[in-house]
């Protein structure tokens, strides 16, 4: 087991490191003085030294200065919390391996040392790779198929320190949500969708062919060097144009990945989709190149392996993992003593956002400026410029806030008094986490799902619903005023689809990796 020496003065961050580092694996002593660090030094032989250069007794760098020249292998890590030119010089010249500035992300530490240990290990062989696991989210209009993988690539990692996780993504915008360490995304040619199953290039003024032949260029080369023990891709079976059928046929033939499917509870009207999934060979696609399917929601909301016809499909393969959301549930909400003031208006991605954001500002103007609740918009990423800034224009006018978008929508959420947003997955699964009274006005094609979403979760009493056919500015206004009001659910929704996916693929990782030494001796003690 590797051993590393932590030299802080500071009692709390010393034991924070050597508590995170030990949840690795990595054994961990701290000493909290230049003269324990000296008789440490001198008593053992450390995998990785982490110091703080201003302590107690002296200074880390001078501590560490005589015991470098004879221990020159060695990775030092120098930490202060005074990032001056002179410290680093200093660090410099004792050769030391990196320099953090106080302060710093625990996470960025241990995934530091974690790469300073494993380069270490090569100097008696080369360090094996961890699990490694691919996702593919073609995302067009919105972001739900990267964010649902993204949660679940952050809890699998967290789950599996050692794994690695390489997400393939369409998203015009990238990848727009923090990864975590060991998560990294290559981006694809970015795609607009002009209705169903019809896609072009977004961006790049070529042909669909040439875009196609890029994109299944990327995808096979990156699954060739990273050669997945797990592939989960997310709604599209067979991926945009067929691109992921080759890959697919592949990794069958060559055997050794598990290959799982990813759906949201609602793809579109089942019938619909069942017909169009015969008519493309999409259903043979996951009866014959998927291993398993996982559905990221709740049968009491909508059967989904029923309705797809998952069930004959897949039979015995079909999980129901729950709801992914990034906000774990919250209690209910006391009833406050002051009348609710505060509206939130989402765009979700934003891509076809503009008559909800435009709707509800328009409503907003028809209350006296004396009783106006507060209302903040955040138009999505993915809304273009020459629409948000109209909108951005008319906020100001109102005095409402307008963003472009939020790197924190459960904080806003729990501050919110209503949420009026698009029935998207995930818009619609935070609120419903944080318990936020939410109207859902759903768009208006190319496909069924938000509608069909809204329905069913207004009848469980989760949310309003309003069509955008039947939506005016004085009914939304009438909402407006009745705040304080909301639906009382009629069932609790499982919110951990994350977490239990995750654990899921890492029993598949667990079946997949070959068993070494320490691997049996731990199997077996």
């Amino acid at each position: 087991m590797a051993h590393v020496i932590i030299v802080e003065d500071e009692e709390v961050l010393g034991r924070n490191i050597a508590t995170a580092l030990r949840r690795m694996g990595i054994e961990a002593t701290v000493a909290g003085s230049c003269a324990a660090a000296r008789s440490l030094l001198a008593g053992t032989s450390p995998g990785l030294v982490v110091a703080d250069v201003n302590l107690g007794d002296g200074d880390g760098i001078e501590m560490l200065g005589d015991w470098r020249q004879d221990h020159p292998d060695v990775p030092v890590v120098v930490m202060t919390g005074q990032d001056s030119l002179s410290n680093r010089l200093r660090a410099e010249r004792l050769d030391a391996t990196a320099f953090l500035s106080k302060p710093f992300a625990m996470n960025r530490l241990r995934e530091l040392i974690r790469i300073l240990l494993a380069e270490g290990r090569t100097a008696t062989g080369p360090a094996p790779n961890g699990p490694s696991v691919m996702m593919y989210s073609h995302d067009t209009i919105g972001l739900g198929h990267m964010r649902r993988n993204a949660s679940i690539a952050a809890a699998l990692v967290e789950r599996v320190p050692n794994a690695s996780v390489l997400m393939m993504v369409g998203c015009p915008a990238g990848m727009v949500f923090e990864l975590k360490p060991g998560v990294d995304f290559v981006k694809l040619p970015s795609l607009a969708k002009l209705g169903r199953n019809r896609w072009r290039p977004s961006h790049l003024r070529v042909s669909s062919d040439t875009t196609r032949s890029i994109r299944m260029g990327i995808l096979e080369r990156a699954t060739d060097a990273f050669q997945p023990d797990v592939l989960l891709v997310d709604h599209e079976p067979a991926g945009v144009w067929q691109e992921l059928i080759p890959m697919l046929e592949t990794l069958r033939v060559r055997g050794g990945t598990s290959v799982i499917l990813g759906l949201r509870d609602i793809l579109d009207d089942p019938a619909r989709t069942r017909a169009q999934w015969d008519q493309h060979g999409t259903a043979q696609a996951v009866r014959d190149l998927y291993d398993e399917v996982f559905v990221y929601g709740d049968q009491r909301v909508f059967p989904s392996a029923e309705h797809y016809g998952l069930d004959a499909l897949k039979p015995g393969r079909v999980t129901y993992c729950g709801y992914v959301s990034s906000t774990r549930q919250k209690p209910a909400r006391d009833a406050k003593a002051a009348p609710p003031r505060h509206i939130l208006v989402s765009g979700g991605g934003g891509r076809d956002a503009y008559p909800v954001l435009h709707a509800s500002l328009e409503a907003l103007s028809t209350i006296s400026p004396s009783v106006r609740p507060d209302m903040t918009l955040i138009a999505g990423p993915l809304m273009d410029q020459e629409l948000s800034a109209p909108l951005a224009q008319r906020a100001r006018e109102l005095g409402a806030w307008f963003l472009d978008r939020t790197s924190d929508m459960p904080a806003m959420l729990e501050s919110a008094d209503l949420l009026v947003t698009m029935g998207g997955y995930n818009s619609v699964t935070e609120a419903i986490a944080t318990r936020c009274p939410t109207v859902v006005i759903p768009r208006v094609g190319p496909s069924s799902e938000q509608r069909l979403r809204a329905e069913c979760l207004a009848r469980l009493g989760l949310v309003e619903s309003i069509s955008q056919e039947t939506l005016d500015v004085a009914r939304l206004a009438k909402r407006f005023w009745k705040l304080g009001e909301t639906p009382v659910p009629q069932i609790e929704l499982p919110l951990n689809g994350a977490a239990k996916a995750a654990a899921l693929i890492a029993e598949r990782l667990a079946d997949s990796q070959p068993e070494t030494p320490e691997h049996v001796r731990k199997t077996h003690a």
